[in-house]
């Protein structure tokens, strides 16, 4: 089965191109098949790629400031979710919890989610924007 392909014609600076044409040449495929692997392995994921409970969310990053996407990345629970999960793992874990318990422990895991897929877009909104994103030693370092 044959891929649908597009023909797209871009500018590529001239060293580029001719590292793309030696890797073609060295591994006997055609340029085409080597331009779209490396791209197809080097862009990341984009929404469509995540689950569809968390897409909305992340689309409205796209429209937020450089600041407003660096804050995120320093977002987290807050200490009383955080403890009461905490406190729902434990049940789940020794087998006493409740069916409530069960749906509040579910809804602190999809916001606990939801918080971890943000600051993941807004670090790559940032890098797409060419701005530094922080290590995770500097975020490790500001919780």
């Amino acid at each position: 089965m044959t891929a649908v392909t597009e023909t797209l014609t871009i500018r590529l600076p001239v060293q580029a191109a001719n590292r793309l044409r030696r890797v073609a040449e060295i591994a006997h495929r055609p340029i085409d098949d080597v331009v779209a692997e490396t791209l197809q392995s080097a862009l990341p994921p984009l929404l469509d790629d995540l689950p569809v409970a968390f897409q909305a969310d992340l689309t409205k990053l796209e429209e937020w400031s450089t600041e407003a996407l660096r804050q995120q990345m320093y977002a987290k629970l807050d200490n009383k979710s955080l403890t009461r999960y905490d406190s729902l793992l434990a049940k789940n874990i020794a087998g006493t919890m409740s069916e409530f318990e069960r749906q509040a422990m579910d809804a602190l895991r999809a916001q606990a989610d939801l918080i971890m897929y943000c600051k993941a877009y807004a670090a790559l909104l940032l890098k797409w924007r060419g701005e530094r994103v922080p290590t995770l030693a500097e975020l490790e370092a500001a919780a």
